[in-house]
């Protein structure tokens, strides 16, 4: 039927016949090009035996191709795959986790590129190489990665190209094709990835991956280890403040662990009544506020946190809402590790602690004991500091105003200290120490002297990117770490920070300030006048540069809260955002995925019918002409000339001879011998009127 052949004509052609040529040498040559790429790639994560493995095979293979030389014996071909499968095995001791997995990729590439001889074997080496370049989101999704694997896919898409191509094909010609390819296919990806239902909770069935990070605030605190963290540029978060209403620098504290057990001036976290977590009411209570409208004292944010081993999540200090994990008692709030992917989550804090002694009953013996004793130097210190004080309020006063007046000094590289008499030997000799040596000796202090006392361990301050822009946010890296003092006062814990007392600048200006500073040798009595004024207004380059680095930190923000750390909370915000709130978000989902994908393929199988064809004035007379032949069965054919037709109609209407000849010979003079003048075509257009077919 008609119709059909007409809705068939439309439709994308049939696949063709598999192609059965062979490759071309310089197209496996390219292949093995992107190939040597992928090898360089995983000798970063590869143990050394299995990349000079896999390099070896290659290196066999590409001697091959340039000697014209088949595969190996198939005999050596499943030996080298026993030995490739063992060194898995052995090397990473089982198949379980992504590097494991991702040498037993690349072994398997390397091995089916040698044995490679028809063309379906090269195809089958194109889709490893998919799969390879799939995997390396395991291990980073920036934007600077996603560009590398857009390239490296367009490079295999080009190469399969060339491949199915059974004559030589040029490289650029290829990467054309298979950009135009992957531009056609971008908007159907988009909308799936953004629109596909997503659910909270991960799969069993998928492999556990290797814990490629172990950074994180260790579970103790010893006098001098957090000093090392001060150059470790790892990012560990970021913050995005509702509004873009950032607090002040000196009130960015934002608390990960609090440590109460002293022994031998190491400070460590334990299991204390102080350190369960809220009594259901209470935990509903803080949950329920971060739904509640802002009463002006408190801050709402979202934290886009790296992969971490740490069950205890920071958060600003004082947190009153969280939507993941436990609020304790001492403000901090457990949540199950995440082990090696990113995450993101939202609080609520305040500035000032809101928990009283009725809602956090405390041990005050737990928050007194000490196991370090005073040396007497540190005694008679301990006395004069109790003849001076009428109050605990008055012992913090007099102890902070002892180290900022007495010399102290702020350093990234600490001396060690007297084993025997650290406290003393910090307080009276060295008077030199990182964040940890000041929280550390000032807790001791206040638990000899009879005030209770802890330590509180997380971030500090963090570099506000975008400051003047509409959306900044805040970066925390594991250098902002830092340890601060928390005294019983007047029924609440305090924040005491003593580092304040002698580097006010390490808390007003922020961490990355005071590296660059300490690289310049700067940081010392000197820098307080033009290199700090320098560093805090840029100007020219410097200045250029910082816009340039925040445009792009901004970018990456971006890039990590709406596609690498897209879930279900960020699929309904992104929902409403476009204006759908409807409580099924499902249906919403399921309505706008079926819808926009018919609407792509409606605009595709558009792109299929065919396009309309605009006929010059003699054309559309003539084919009039030629129509209405259609009365006597008579059709012109596409390939014929309107000499032949002329003549297949005569032979049908002989008594037509004279027309048909007079018509087709004036349509010949006006479309190809140049005599289409406006009275020729008008004389043509009356004899075609005239023209009636009649019967014999």
């Amino acid at each position: 039927m008609q119709w059909i052949a007409t809705i068939r004509s439309w439709l994308p052609p049939m696949p063709s016949t598999p192609p059965r040529h062979s490759p071309h040498r310089t197209t496996l040559l390219q292949l093995a090009a992107i190939i040597a790429v992928a090898l360089i790639m995983h000798l970063q994560i590869a143990d050394l035996w299995i990349g000079g493995f896999a390099i070896v095979v290659f290196s066999v293979k590409v001697i091959a191709l340039l000697r014209n030389s088949g595969p190996p014996n198939k005999f050596l071909l499943v030996l080298l795959t026993i030995f490739s499968l063992g060194l898995v095995v052995v090397l990473y001791g089982g198949w379980n986790g992504q590097r494991a997995g991702i040498s037993f990729l690349v072994l398997l590439l390397t091995l089916k590129f040698l044995e490679s001889e028809a063309l379906r074997d090269y195809f089958v080496v194109c889709l490893i190489l998919y799969f390879l370049a799939a995997s390396s989101f395991l291990f980073d999704s920036s934007i600077f990665s996603i560009l590398i694997v857009t390239a490296f896919t367009l490079a295999i898409t080009a190469i399969l190209f060339q491949i199915s191509n059974p004559t030589q094909q040029s490289l650029g010609s290829s990467i054309k094709q298979s950009t135009g390819i992957v531009l056609r296919a971008l908007p159907l990806a988009i909308l799936i990835f953004f629109l596909f239902p997503r659910v909270h909770g991960s799969f069993g069935f998928i492999p556990s991956l290797d814990k490629s990070n172990d950074s994180g605030l260790a579970d103790a605190l010893v006098a001098g280890e957090m000093a090392a963290s001060a150059f470790n540029q790892e990012l560990a978060f970021r913050v995005n403040f509702e509004g873009g209403a950032i607090p002040a620098r000196r009130d960015l504290y934002w608390r990960v662990k609090t440590m109460f057990t002293e022994l031998n001036f190491t400070w460590e976290v334990g299991k204390s009544f102080s350190q369960t977590d809220l009594n259901t009411t209470a935990a509903m209570q803080s949950l329920a506020s971060l739904k509640q409208s802002d009463d002006g004292a408190s801050y709402r944010y979202t934290i886009l946190h790296e992969r971490t081993p740490d069950e205890l999540l920071p958060y600003l200090d004082f947190v009153a809402g969280s939507d993941v994990g436990k609020i304790r008692y001492d403000y901090s709030v457990r949540h199950r590790p995440t082990g090696s992917r990113s995450f993101t989550y939202q609080g609520r804090s305040t500035l000032q602690p809101s928990l009283t002694t009725a809602e956090t009953p405390i041990s005050r013996s737990q928050n007194l004991n000490t196991t370090s004793q005073p040396s007497a130097r540190t005694l008679a210190f301990l006395d004069e500091i109790r003849n001076q004080a009428n109050s605990d309020s008055e012992v913090v006063n007099l102890v902070f105003d002892y180290i900022a007046n007495s010399q102290f000094e702020y350093s990234l590289e600490p001396p060690l200290l007297d084993e025997n008499d650290p406290v003393g030997d910090f307080l009276f000799n060295t008077k030199s120490g990182y964040c940890e040596h000041y929280a550390s000796a000032f807790t001791l202090l206040m638990r000899w002297l009879g005030v209770p006392a802890r330590i509180v361990v997380g971030y500090q301050g963090g570099e506000i990117i975008n400051a003047e822009g509409a959306n900044p946010f805040l970066e925390l890296r594991y250098s902002d770490a830092h340890a601060w003092s928390e005294v019983w006062l007047n029924g609440q814990w305090q924040r005491v920070d003593p580092t304040l007392a002698v580097s006010s600048e390490r808390i007003d200006i922020g961490m990355r300030a005071i590296q660059d500073l300490w690289d310049q040798g700067l940081l010392g009595s000197g820098y307080r006048g033009n290199a700090l004024s320098d560093y805090l207004n840029p100007s020219g380059s410097a200045k250029a540069w910082l816009k340039f680095r925040d445009a792009w930190k901004s970018a990456a923000f971006q890039w990590n809260k709406w596609v690498v750390n897209y879930d279900a909370d960020t699929q309904l915000e992104l929902l409403k955002k476009l204006g759908f709130n409807n409580a099924n978000h499902l249906l919403t989902l399921l309505l706008l995925l079926v819808g926009g994908t018919m609407v792509l393929m409606l605009l595709y199988f558009i792109r299929l019918m065919p396009k309309a064809v605009h006929y010059s004035p003699e054309q559309a007379l003539y084919l009039k002409f030629v129509k209405r032949f259609r009365k006597l069965g008579i059709d012109k054919e596409i390939a014929e000339t309107p000499a032949e037709f002329a003549q297949k109609a005569v032979n049908k209407a002989p008594w037509h001879q004279a027309d048909i000849e007079a018509i087709t010979k004036a349509y010949v003079a006006i479309r190809y011998g140049g005599a289409n003048t406006d009275e020729q075509i008008d004389r043509f257009k009356k004899r075609i009127q005239r023209f009636r077919i009649k019967a014999s």
